[in-house]
């Protein structure tokens, strides 16, 4: 019987395939469908000078906490680090960058809006007390691709003032403010926090004075990457009067950005890490304000979308990140995947036993019917018993040549006593 054929080969044809198939969904699961987040990640941190490569010393240190070990990489620019994120191939994966370099197609997402940082515009206690009287004068705003010249080229634009009628310096930081105190230039556009050297020296010296924007609103509406900031007055120094009045400002929004291959359990890490860092209020912000997934300059990813509605796997609600990655492959692909495999190999032998008792079963009843149409046949008829003796003989023929496994023998010897029994009685028939 080919079915007796298929079981003596049951190993290598049923038994060894579902585990074959097992090992390669089981691979599937881990590199394809619920793979885990990766254990080593880089951050751009932009230039060593800046602000921002503290940040990103920060989120290292929260992620090394959540058991991922995080690299930092520096680039000479902001527009550098943001470059380097948006490039194939290139191993940084997280960034942080301001919304004025938004609008092209970078290839990043924005996780969130993660602090603002004000443009501070100064000059001297005699010189400008507004934009649109900055005509002629000497500006330093950095390189041509910083993101305190773009601002300048919108803020003075928007006053009136167009680029030809400047003499652009591109002294940056410290540098600049500097030059300002020593008179080589006019105006110091800067974009940083609070912390920057260069504001706080420009902030504490005589004869320097921070300029507030007039029309901020109209400004902010024609130029959305640029939002209006109130600085109170003393809210950078109390004691000092600094500043002496109320300001507005314009301020650039600051991204925590990834690319869009990012694992989505690192995206919430990310956003778990922004929640822990930036819920501190100071003059710039309020309790709460950061993160932010509103007025997002760079195209916001799906994961924090849903992460700001609260939507994340249960299992990271209640087991540390690591952890609840491990849990959630184990949960939903290695244990299905098993628990089927284990069905499989347990309904194969089922399989078997159930076709060999339906074999048996048939041969038990052609002898039924056989016994039955032997009550009913004379014994003077001589004919009729040589048909029913060639069909015993032929379904006893049958049953010899079954090989059966050794759990099957006592069915198939009970069955060739009732033949033989079968085959006595119509020995002794056909005597008479």
């Amino acid at each position: 019987m080919k079915l007796l054929l298929l079981y003596r080969r049951r190993w290598w044809l049923f038994y060894l395939p579902v585990l074959l198939c097992t090992a390669l969904a089981l691979w599937w699961s881990a590199t394809r469908w619920k793979v885990l987040p990766p254990a080593e990640v880089v951050i751009g941190a932009g230039s060593p000078q800046d602000g921002y490569s503290m940040l990103a010393q920060r989120y290292a240190e929260q992620l090394e906490r959540m058991g991922v070990r995080a690299e930092l990489v520096y680039s000479d620019t902001q527009k550098g680090s943001l470059e380097r994120l948006g490039r194939p191939g290139d191993a940084t994966s997280i960034g942080f960058a301001q919304g004025i370099y938004a609008g092209a197609d970078t290839g990043v997402q924005a996780l969130a809006v993660v602090g603002q940082e004000p443009v501070w515009v100064f000059s001297t206690t005699g010189g400008p007390l507004s934009l649109a009287q900055a005509r002629g004068l000497r500006i330093a705003a950095g390189p041509t691709s910083s993101s305190s010249f773009m601002a300048a080229r919108l803020m003075l634009a928007h006053a009136g003032v167009r680029p030809a009628d400047v003499q652009f310096d591109s002294s940056a930081g410290v540098a600049a403010a500097n030059a300002l105190i020593d008179g080589k230039v006019d105006l110091v556009f800067h974009v940083a926090g609070d912390d920057s050297q260069a504001v706080q020296l420009l902030t504490r010296s005589s004869g320097i004075q921070l300029l507030g924007v007039e029309h901020a609103g109209a400004l902010a509406a024609q130029n959305p990457r640029l939002q209006p900031l109130l600085l109170p007055q003393g809210a950078i120094e109390l004691r000092g009067d600094i500043p002496p009045k109320d300001l507005t400002l314009m301020s650039l929004q600051t991204h925590l950005l990834v690319r869009q291959d990012v694992h989505p359990a690192l995206q919430r890490a990310l956003l778990d890490a922004a929640v822990e860092i930036h819920e501190i209020p100071n003059f710039l912000q309020r309790h709460g304000q950061f993160p932010s997934f509103r007025g997002s300059d760079f195209p916001l990813s799906a994961t924090a979308r849903g992460y700001s509605l609260g939507a994340r796997p249960w299992m990271e609600t209640l087991l540390p990140y690591r952890t609840a990655q491990y849990a959630e492959l184990v949960f939903y692909a290695i244990l299905p995947l098993l628990g089927i495999a284990l069905l499989m190999l347990a309904w194969i032998p089922r399989l078997f036993d159930w076709r060999i008792n339906s074999a048996l079963n048939h041969f038990y009843g052609d002898l039924k019917f056989l016994e039955s149409e032997m009550d009913s046949v004379a014994a003077d008829n001589p004919v009729a018993l040589r048909r029913l003796l060639e069909r015993l003989d032929n379904i006893e023929r049958q049953v010899v040549s079954l090989d059966l496994p050794d759990e099957f023998s006592e069915r198939w010897y009970t069955l060739r006593e009732h033949m033989a029994a079968a085959s006595d009685r119509l020995l002794k028939l056909r005597a008479r």
